[in-house]
């Protein structure tokens, strides 16, 4: 079996080469559809030791402008770690026991208190055969977690929940033009359920990575077997994935977009970030997918008459990782 524990020492910050595309970010997303709204904390440094932070908020309760807290080009101690981590607004406080975390972001337009408990082990790429994809980074692990906090926007009634979210931390050389496209999806229904999977098409290559929670026990996947619906501007509207891991366990996520937002992290790079509401094995949860393509092939098929004649479907079946 492939999943293995993952050395703690990995939630620490690590010694990244004094190299511009040497890269370590950390995430912590939420997705609340009853609220209306989604987003994430988000916050990296790279191997000169240059950070910075954001929070990306957006949703029906938001409208059609995102909030959006960007700062870049943050120069910071290399010995400042995860444990009490400050760039712009956000402060990370990892706790003695990494399996928690406590976060703030404090803006003139949004605040937001988040607090994260792991609901299983980190699941580590390199658990894998092959490791991680060396172009995305030479680690990564992902975690879901049961989250609890508030969202204060001025003006507004604040925001209190409590439910489940997702992080995840990379650190490595990140090459943002060398995939062709990738998806990435995080989704966890109640405390006992959780499905991450990452498909890449790179170098005439598909690679994925990823696991099930359940049962008390996390497993790799072995098969992926996934339909996605879009609009006629090319977003996904919703998900049905059928997962098989080395437990010998078959699971099925089906999940519906609420709430969309366009990143755009990259020249090379334009992710479609889609919230979502969903259950896995009928158990109802939330989740995250990122679509992320290459700009000249969305600007072209962006452009088509192909999206208007094809909007309610368009699905890729996968198998075998």
């Amino acid at each position: 079996m492939s999943f293995k524990k993952m050395d703690p020492v990995n939630h620490s910050r690590h010694l990244l080469r004094r190299e511009a595309l040497q890269r370590e970010s950390t995430a912590y997303l939420f997705q609340l559809p009853d609220q209306g709204i989604a987003g994430y904390l988000y916050t990296w440094v790279d191997g000169l030791s240059v950070a910075g932070s954001a929070l990306f908020m957006y949703g029906p309760a938001i409208g059609e402008k995102p909030i959006e807290v960007l700062l870049k080009g943050k120069a910071i101690p290399q010995t400042q770690n995860f444990d009490d981590f400050r760039v712009g607004g956000l402060h990370l406080k990892l706790n003695a026991n990494p399996d928690l975390a406590d976060l703030t972001f404090t803006s003139d337009v949004a605040n937001v208190e988040y607090h994260f408990e792991a609901m299983h082990p980190p699941y580590a790429y390199s658990c894998h055969k092959d490791g991680s994809p060396q172009f995305i980074a030479d680690d990564r692990y992902e975690q879901s977690g049961l989250i609890r906090g508030v969202i204060r926007i001025p003006g507004q009634p604040e925001i209190r929940f409590e439910g489940t979210g997702h992080r995840d931390h990379s650190w490595g050389t990140r090459h943002w033009g060398i995939a062709q496209h990738w998806k990435w999806c995080i989704t966890q229904a109640g405390p006992h359920f959780a499905v991450h999977f990452m498909e890449l098409h790179a170098m005439g290559n598909r690679l994925v990575r990823g696991y099930v929670f359940r049962d008390g026990k996390v497993a790799e996947i072995t098969e992926l077997d996934v339909q996605y619906e879009f609009d006629e501007g090319f977003w996904h509207t919703s998900v049905v994935a059928v997962v098989k891991d080395e437990l010998g366990r078959t699971t099925t996520m089906r999940g519906t977009v609420f709430a969309r937002y366009l990143m755009e992290p990259h020249p090379m790079s334009s992710n479609h970030q889609g919230s979502m509401r969903l259950t896995i094995e009928g158990v109802p949860g939330v989740g995250h997918l990122e679509m992320q393509w290459q700009k000249p092939y969305l600007d072209y098929i962006q452009t088509q008459d192909y999206m208007k004649q094809h909007a309610t479907g368009g699905g890729a079946k996968a198998v075998q990782p």
